[in-house]
């Protein structure tokens, strides 16, 4: 994916913080409604999400998919908020979840890199939009697609702009950061492993955590113990992975390029169109990949075709 949470990484996102993605966020729309943190200022903290129909999709900058590889509901990281599609739903409603902590609470919804470990645990690291946390949420559970959170570990500390995980085995990528973190404990702890570059993405093997692919300016690079080592796989500078049963790749213009020995050897597998911000992949293989506009496409062929499957508005 991871989910993955463009560039996520090198993110320097202006204005509104972390977009949820690879790519800084975009401005908000001038005619959108007064931000969830707007209204905490004037009222203490706030206790509703704003009115649906606040963000334009013309605006909304998709850098974050996670898939529930238990029901199939499609959450999408923003940095306008974060969205939810129901399995069979045509648009995608804005959630504004609520984080407590032992001292602290706040509400949460933009800015969010999001990424499901197992059927109805999705994890996130992001910032607050009201209450009185801290400007860096750290890594936070949600059981219930995000109307409320739980912290896991670093509250305070980390910002995590890359994030995969399944199960128990957690890798991520701290803001302005070329290490790797990756733990075995579902994210309470983390080990440090340096790729050859600042990692753009990164992805592991679901079943076998200790194969990882990283994306780098200086292209594609494997490692088969984790992290320890690596070995250069292509000299592209491909931005997006998702790892399901094949390795998918997002190459700059939108080509998609996909590997079934970890990365080893690539071959084509189709277009988007479109630069693409976001690449993620579900339990059943199909594809995802948002692209300008804040809309998010769909491929059940590997790659071979894709289609709308929603547009924010």
């Amino acid at each position: 994916m991871t989910a993955r949470l463009a560039v996520v990484v090198a993110l320097a996102v202006a204005g509104a913080g972390c977009g949820g993605g690879d790519q800084p966020a975009a401005t908000p729309s001038p005619t959108k409604t007064p931000s969830i943190a707007a209204t905490a200022a004037a009222s203490g903290e706030p206790q509703t999400a704003p009115p649906a129909g606040t963000v334009s999709g013309a605006h909304a900058f998709i850098g974050s998919i996670a898939v529930d590889p238990g029901g199939g509901t499609v959450m999408l990281g923003t940095g306008l908020g974060l969205f939810r599609l129901e399995p069979g739903g045509h648009d995608a409603e804005r959630v504004t979840g609520r984080l407590t902590t032992p001292n602290s609470a706040g509400l949460v919804s933009g800015n969010l890199v999001v990424r499901y470990a197992g059927p109805g645990d999705l994890l996130a690291s992001g910032h607050p939009e009201g209450g009185n946390l801290p400007e860096n949420l750290g890594l936070m559970r949600s059981r219930d697609a995000g109307d409320r959170w739980t912290p896991i570990s670093e509250l305070g500390d980390a910002d995590y702009h890359i994030l995969q995980a399944a199960g128990r085995h957690v890798v991520a990528v701290n803001v302005d950061e070329a290490k790797i973190r990756v733990s075995g404990d579902g994210g309470r702890s983390f080990e440090e492993r340096t790729p050859p570059d600042a990692p753009l993405d990164v992805a592991f093997h679901p079943a076998d955590p200790q194969r990882v692919v990283v994306t780098t300016k200086q292209g594609v690079f494997s490692s088969g113990d984790g992290g320890g080592s690596w070995r250069e796989r292509d000299t592209t500078p491909a931005t997006q992975l998702a790892w399901g049963e094949a390795l998918y790749r997002a190459d700059p213009g939108g080509a998609i390029k996909v590997s079934d020995d970890g990365g080893a050897t690539w071959k084509d597998a189709g277009a988007v169109g479109m630069e693409v911000n976001e690449l993620a992949v579900d339990a059943g293989g199909a594809l995802y990949a948002s692209v300008a506009g804040g809309e998010v496409r769909r491929s059940t062929d590997g790659g071979g075709h894709w289609s709308r499957l929603v547009k924010l508005k």
